[in-house]
């Protein structure tokens, strides 16, 4: 009794249905069915199997590749959606700023900074947690609580150290508060 070199069980002669490569190796039909969906080489000698063994299986291999190509076209489309909201979320977050930014420029600072606080979700390694963070310094140093400007603006630049405006509006604010040394030490890192 042989064994199949692909499942390492023995193959009963007259009961299992089964096929060899040109050099005799044999394998179950199903295994062999299974196998031929990611190549046509014999798994133990690497030898092509013959077109007549090939057809055999041809109808399976056809459905088993339509398979993978529609999963494949799934796994596309999911991608582009996972963008698109990407992108979309990316739009939204920008059009919150801008709609902060014109706040701000109407002294709206108190309906502002509620605002910002509604989007406390995202942390400060992020560039919207960063900028989340500039706004609500900036407007604490615009309505001059300086010492809150001090605060946001203070974990900002430690996140993220090459953030020039918040160095110059934590200077200004350490300045404001006649922190001489401090201001100087911020207004050296506004590149």
């Amino acid at each position: 009794m042989a064994n199949c070199i692909i499942c390492h069980l023995g193959i009963i002669e007259g009961l299992d249905k089964y096929e060899t490569c040109p050099n005799g190796h044999p394998t179950h039909y199903d295994c062999l069915k299974e196998w031929l969906v990611h190549s046509s080489n014999c798994p133990l000698c690497r030898e092509k199997y013959s077109d007549a063994v090939i057809d055999k299986f041809k109808e399976f291999i056809e459905e088993k590749e339509k398979e993978q190509n529609e999963f494949i076209e799934q796994e596309l489309e999911q991608d582009k959606v996972k963008k698109i909201k990407v992108v979309a979320d990316q739009v939204a977050f920008l059009k919150f700023v801008e709609t902060i930014e014109e706040l701000i420029e109407i002294e709206e600072y108190e309906y502002a900074l509620s605002r910002l606080e509604l989007h406390d979700e995202y942390p400060i390694v992020t560039p919207k947690g960063q900028q989340i963070l500039f706004l609500k310094g900036k407007i604490n140093y615009l309505r001059g609580r300086f010492d809150l400007a001090i605060n946001f603006l203070f974990k900002l630049v430690k996140a993220k150290f090459n953030f020039p405006e918040g160095f110059l509006l934590l200077g200004k604010s350490y300045e404001a508060l006649g922190l001489k040394d401090k201001a100087q030490w911020a207004f050296e890192r506004v590149k």
